[in-house]
């Protein structure tokens, strides 16, 4: 093998011929970080092909991978293909085998460490532990060949030990060397798999797609972060470019349809899909789960999955239990959103209340398939009014509807714990979700639900469950919002039946104008058609306005939300209960424009009050305020500045929703861009990688519009923040970036101008330091040299800080590399202005400083005199 030919003696010549290899690769690795960057990318196509040829020794391979794997990052385009390439080849081309997983591996060292620890001979036991402790961080790969070579020479000594079989003690050695370098090749790439999924969401389309063709051999050789990688490259389902998204259905093809080097034309058997789709989801985020359901519908419209993986899985949502049957029921559901006949049909409406629904969810609680069953059903539409009255299909609609309520009044949860509460709240969602889909009239069920609920959890008694209590308020608030839902869909399906009369009208009249009739009654029955359209949107809005939460069912819990938000007498402090009423009273806010008005000052006090430790209830509220801005930013607008407070959050993650939300309002102009936005300049510095990358996006989105307005907050930006408690660095930082997106000329020289008339206002030298320093960001040109020679008297009385000065000639000097022979003239005169001002300004503030301190003095001794006055008196 490999490994026993670099293990066997070697002559001179060979020896000579291994050292002049080794330098040669040495120089090869040290060139793969040359500054050029066309020589690094031919490097590393060198390293292409002597891993397609073989030719890089077993004890090479695992550098050349650390090496390729540093180079993901590199900045040029080329360079990072080249390095994607050659992983994607050393995966290929590993002298491992095919199959990567770790668990055989640490099962087989652990195997051969154990039969050595009992088989190794005394005198190699003695040279393991001298090499050991005199060089620990010696990795077990060379010391495994060291112990090696002392076999080699063990065996070869004419007074060895004959009872010893050393061939099989030197066999022991190569597996267990080989089987260490495989376990660290292997997790080589598991440490690198943040660095390659960064990759897929490169702006770089050739990084996107080398990225995805390298996880699908990572999938066919079954490395672990395989099946990571490709959960977070389906995310590029909701690219906008096409050929990405074609590129990742590709690839899912490839790893989990279709038979490894087959590039998808030959189908896995069935059940191996199933098997696969089922490993995919089973730990999904719910993001996730929205990417792999845009891919599975896009495969189920294709006619891609065979028709019979929809049938094992609904034999595995029917038969199996815990977590199995919810993954399959959630695979069952994304197919259902581009095809509903998965679903549609009396037999597999019956196979869904029994396997989602029935009582294996009652009994087990198993919120989880509910929700799954929840969500597939959404998908068919309003089957209750489709179907025959007194089919099968009707008949099995009904029953599932009664369980769908039964699910949605929670009384299978458990009232002492709360995680069964927790889980429930999804499950609960989607069943609400599913009976305004499926159900002809769901005002009817919505009402039965929250009637039961009410006795159950509150009737008449002066006290109740505060997690029973908790799903109430859940409830209403999701059937409030559902409801204005509902009526705004009947307000346009009204429209459009409006439309269509008056279009089938307008077309009739027209015949009838070629045979010259008279059109008077059909232009009165038009006015009328036009008057009866805006009476019904009236119709519609004042049910939203006073109907929904005012004079209807759900207008009588408002009191009660309010009073449990507010909990003035601290009657009400379960925080699980606490965050559903606020909750709750957000999405009533959400219907009526009055109840939204009225009750927001309450909502910015509970998020005030709300404890330091309830992260949750403040996250929560803050992404409501949103939609509540939204909807109503008239109402909304006064609370802008409270709003912007909240990214000065102690919790990262009440920061990171603020700013997500305020990032949503401001690029949809739902929320002017004022002063405030000094606090997401402040972000760019915050803990959270998260928030600085979403602050700079937003910026840089603002710098793509045609007004710039960044240009117009800069000068109010720049004084605001140079007098917050910031540091230095922390705001030179800052002001770099954003002055970096002002580009025109006569936007740098009218922000020269801006700043040099701050200078009077500043009241301390590291403000004006401050502003020396956005001076020196501009793009300065010769009409910016003029400006600041105009308004040298606004800023000469700073200059005998050696630091603004430092930046004045700063400025001077990058003017000087491209200037005209004419400015230099210009330029020197305005150097020696500075210097001069600068050693006049030093003494001065010297003399000043000796002043102030005699000043001192005198003062001081007038006060030990008149001391020493009054006590002789």
């Amino acid at each position: 093998t490999n490994e026993e030919e670099e293990l066997r003696p070697r002559d001179t010549n060979e020896e000579g011929e291994l050292r002049t290899r080794d330098t040669l690769f040495d120089i090869l690795t040290q060139r793969v970080h040359d500054i050029s960057s066309w020589t690094r990318c031919t490097v590393l196509k060198v390293w292409m092909h002597l891993v397609e040829t073989d030719s890089i020794p077993i004890d090479r391979f695992l550098s050349v991978t650390v090496l390729a794997i540093d180079r993901l990052q590199d900045k040029t385009v080329a360079v990072r293909r080249a390095a994607m390439k050659l992983l994607t080849l050393l995966l290929e081309n590993n002298p491992f085998g095919s199959m990567l997983e770790p668990t055989p591996y640490d099962n087989k060292i652990f195997e051969l460490k154990e039969w050595l620890d009992v088989n190794l001979p005394e005198k190699i036991k003695e040279i393991k532990e001298a090499i050991t402790e005199s060089n620990q961080e010696l990795n077990e790969f060379k010391l495994f060949t060291i112990l090696s070579k002392e076999v080699d020479d063990e065996s070869a000594r004419e007074d060895g030990d004959d009872t010893i079989n050393y061939p099989e003690l030197k066999a022991k050695f190569v597996a267990l060397r080989l089987a260490s370098l495989a376990k660290a090749f292997i997790v080589e790439f598991e440490d690198a798999t943040r660095v390659l999924e960064g990759m897929l969401f490169s702006s770089t389309t050739s990084d996107v797609t080398e990225a995805l063709k390298f996880f699908v051999q990572a999938r066919h050789f079954k490395l672990p972060c395989a099946i990571t990688g490709m959960r977070k490259a389906l995310a590029l389902m909701w690219s906008s470019e096409t050929k990405v998204q074609d590129e990742v259905i590709e690839a899912f093809v490839e790893v989990f349809l279709a038979e490894p080097g087959t590039s998808g034309l030959t189908l896995l058997p069935m059940n191996q899909i199933a098997h696969n789709f089922l490993v995919l989801v089973a730990s999904a985020s719910v993001s996730e789960e929205a990417s792999i359901e845009e891919a599975i519908g896009r495969l189920v419209k294709e006619e891609r999955i065979p028709p019979g993986v929809f049938l094992i899985l609904w034999s595995i949502a029917s038969r199996a239990n815990g977590q199995a049957r919810s993954a399959a029921m959630v695979l069952i559901s994304m197919g259902a959103s581009a095809d509903p006949g998965i679903v549609d049909s009396a037999s597999r409406l019956r196979l869904l209340y029994e396997a989602g629904l029935g009582d294996h969810t009652e009994e087990n609680a198993d919120w989880a398939t509910c929700r799954a069953a929840s969500s597939a059903l959404k998908k068919v539409g309003c089957i209750q009014a489709t179907a025959t009255p007194g089919s099968a299909k009707a008949i099995i609609v009904d029953f599932i509807i009664e369980r769908l309520v039964l699910i949605v009044q929670g009384d299978w949860c458990n009232d002492v714990n709360e995680e069964c509460t927790q889980c429930w709240y999804s499950a609960a969602e989607q069943a609400v979700d599913a009976i305004f889909a499926i159900c002809h009239e769901p005002e009817n069920a919505s009402a039965e639900i929250i009637l039961a609920m009410e006795t159950s959890t509150l009737g008449g008694r002066s006290s109740c469950n505060a997690i029973r209590l908790s799903r109430l308020f859940f409830v209403i608030g999701h059937i409030a919002l559902k409801l204005l839902v509902y009526s705004e869909a009947l307000s346009s399906s009204v429209q459009r039946a409006n439309a269509a009369k008056n279009l089938s009208q307008q077309q009739k009249a027209d015949e009838r104008k070629k045979k010259n009739k008279n059109e008077s009654n059909l232009e009165d029955e038009l006015g009328v058609s036009d008057e009866a359209e805006a009476e019904t949107e009236l119709r519609i809005a004042e049910i939203a306005e006073k109907e929904i939460v005012g004079r209807g069912l759900l207008g009588a819990f408002g009191p009660l939300l309010v009073k449990v938000v507010s909990n003035s007498d601290g009657s009400f402090s379960s925080p699980l209960l606490q965050q559903c009423a606020t909750l709750a009273l957000c999405k009533f806010m959400c219907v009526s424009y009055t109840f939204c008005e009225k009750h927001l000052p309450l909502l910015f006090n509970a998020m005030a009050k709300a404890p330091t430790e309830d992260s949750t209830l403040r996250a929560n509220t803050i992404v409501a305020l949103g939609d509540l801005a939204f909807r109503f930013p008239n109402a909304f607008e006064p609370y802008t500045p409270r709003m912007y407070a909240c990214l000065r959050d102690g919790s990262t993650r009440v920061r990171r929703h603020t700013l997500m939300v305020l990032t949503h309002l401001i690029l949809n102009d739902m929320v002017k861009v004022k002063g405030q936005v000094c606090e997401i300049a402040m972000c760019l510095e915050d803990d959270e990688s998260r928030i600085r990358d979403m602050s700079r996006l937003l910026f840089k989105e603002l710098s793509k519009r045609s007004n710039n307005p960044i240009y117009n907050l800069l000068p109010d930006m720049i004084s605001q923040l140079s007098k917050m408690d910031i540091a230095k660095e922390a705001f030179r930082r800052i002001m770099a970036f954003l002055l970096g997106f002002i580009e025109k000329d006569k936007q740098n020289e009218m922000l020269a101008d801006k700043i040099c008339h701050r200078f009077p206002t500043c009241t301390t030298i590291s403000q004006k330091a401050d502003l020396a320093f956005c001076l020196a960001q501009l793009k300065i040109n010769e009409k910016c040299i003029k400006l600041l020679n105009e308004n040298f008297k606004l800023y000469k009385d700073s200059l005998f800080s050696d630091e603004v000065t430092k930046s004045f000639l700063s400025i001077i000097q990058k003017v000087r590399k491209n200037s005209k022979a004419e400015l230099k003239e210009v330029l020197d005169e305005f150097e020696n202005q500075i210097t001069t001002q600068n050693g006049v300004g030093a003494e001065n503030e010297m003399a000043g400083t000796k002043a102030a301190k005699a000043k001192s003095r005198a003062s001081k001794r007038a006060k030990r005199n008149a001391l020493k006055n009054a006590s002789n008196t």
